[in-house]
């Protein structure tokens, strides 16, 4: 059996719309894995990019240029569970109006079959997609395609597992041409390009489910790849920040430090950024010095917690010792930190803990606190553990934003988490101190950045909304 019945000769992508609620929402970033996608199959198929989510585009909208472009088929991307009912109603309307649908990505690997019991799904692509993706635009029979889940005559098939691509560095370049020439894609109205140096992490924390989509393998492309893309990237000559998608860019700081000497030795201007751990921070305080003199200015932190058995409940493997430091060491060399903190991290937690934490994020000075409620994504054992527990309260998809409560723990109901979460940011943004955070923004971005009216005027805007929103909390608070 085949997808199509004719040649597959043109094809567009989707990065489906969706809000999680987070200041994070005001960023635009590039949708790299379609990128990769894309590039895989640009000699055999005419692609379409359509991402959603930076255009904030409707149903309506994204509907248009698909029948503009017509497609054989329409491929949708959700590695975000929230965003998996928005990609549904896309690939109904796309079956409808005649197109094969296809859907890839982190929550559909995982809820295949749940998935696949809407008519208008053909087919799901579980795991990495480049080489699935190619065998099916290629249009084998089905049956021989490793990573496929699909219907026959009524039934679900899954095909067996494809393995994990072994050299990264085989993979073409990202196709950035096919980004929409409108889209501005910025952080904190900064623009911003993206390039992957690596994927999966070898670490089990059990709210994350991205170690069991890559099967707990951690993978990496060479400094010179890495090196030869940020080429490209800075070669237009205008400084530019570079978010390094990695889930954990950090995990080998030997590599690190030889990509940071390279950067150094070819004279690569960029404004990096990168996600990273507590742990490896604090054991190499001279590579984060490194980082810091070869651009990285900004670093998305996983701390999630100051209690030490939530800690050890979500296998993190640091201690709280570590997170001092290594905040210390961060701030020291001028580097910003966005640190993401749990609420509702062990099923034991109470108020007053949360009140604990509040207080340490100031004391410590992390400079842009993000908050979300714990959640149970599909996969993770902290699903598992509430189902055992009959906590989990929603399975509705819309709901698991980081914001709203889907479960209840043994001390805290789902009102209790959402009026300690509010609490949270409203003391980490309203009862705190601006002066140092500021300080190192003005040392690494300089006043060049400062200066740009029409910059700071948006950034300004973005945040304005975004304190009204905290300031909103505050009556659900007093509730």
């Amino acid at each position: 059996m085949k997808l199509s019945n004719k040649p597959i000769q043109k094809v567009v992508l989707v990065n489906p719309n969706f809000i999680t609620k987070s200041i994070t929402d005001k960023f635009t970033i590039p949708a790299l894995g379609l990128e990769y996608l894309a590039a895989n199959i640009l000699d055999i198929a005419e692609v379409k990019i359509i991402d959603a989510k930076v255009r904030r585009l409707s149903l309506r909208e994204i509907m248009k240029e698909i029948n503009e472009f017509r497609p054989d088929i329409v491929g949708i991307s959700c590695c975000f569970t929230i965003g998996i009912n928005f990609a549904l109603k896309i690939a109904k309307e796309s079956k409808n109006q005649g197109y094969k649908t296809v859907l890839g990505g982190w929550h559909p690997s995982f809820e295949y079959s749940e998935i696949l019991k809407y008519p208008f799904i053909d087919v799901i692509i579980r795991g990495e997609g480049e080489l699935t993706f190619r065998e099916l635009i290629q249009n084998r029979n089905l049956e021989k395609i490793k990573g496929l889940s699909y219907r026959e005559n009524g039934k679900i098939k899954n095909n067996q597992d494809r393995l994990l691509i072994k050299n990264l560095n085989k993979l073409p370049f990202p196709a950035r041409n096919l980004r929409n020439t409108k889209s501005y894609y910025q952080i904190f109205q900064m623009p911003i390009d993206v390039i992957e140096t690596s994927r999966g992490c070898p670490f089990k924390c059990t709210f994350c489910n991205i170690h069991l989509f890559y099967r707990g393998l951690y993978r990496t492309k060479t400094i010179e790849r890495v090196i030869q893309e940020l080429k490209i990237i800075s070669s237009d000559h205008k400084r530019k920040n570079v978010l390094i998608v990695d889930d954990n860019f950090t995990a080998n700081m030997k590599r690190v430090e030889k990509i940071c000497d390279q950067i150094i030795k070819e004279g690569i201007k960029l404004d990096l950024i990168c996600q990273s751990r507590i742990d490896v921070i604090k054991k190499n305080p001279n590579v984060i010095e490194k980082m810091s003199k070869a651009g990285f200015w900004l670093f998305f932190l996983g701390i999630e917690s100051f209690n030490q058995k939530s800690l050890d409940d979500i296998q993190k493997n640091v201690k709280f010792r570590d997170i001092i430091e290594a905040i210390k060491i961060l701030h020291d060399n001028n580097i910003v930190i966005i640190g993401s903190l749990l609420v509702g991290s062990n099923l034991d937690e109470e108020a007053k803990d949360i009140d604990l934490m509040i207080k340490i994020v100031k004391k410590l000075g992390i400079d842009f606190p993000i908050y979300s409620v714990m959640t149970p994504l599909p996969g993770t054992k902290f699903r598992d553990l509430l189902i055992e527990k009959n906590y989990l309260l929603s399975h509705n998809w819309s709901e698991y934003n980081f914001t709203t409560a889907v479960n209840r723990l043994n001390k805290l109901s789902k009102d209790e988490l959402e009026r300690l979460l509010y609490k949270s940011y409203y003391y980490a943004y309203f009862h705190r101190g601006w002066k140092e955070t500021f300080m190192r923004l003005f040392k690494r971005k300089g006043l060049q950045f400062l200066l740009n009216s029409r910059r700071i005027f948006s950034i300004m805007k973005e945040f304005l909304n975004f304190f009204i929103d905290i300031r909103r909390m505050k009556e659900k608070i007093e509730k």
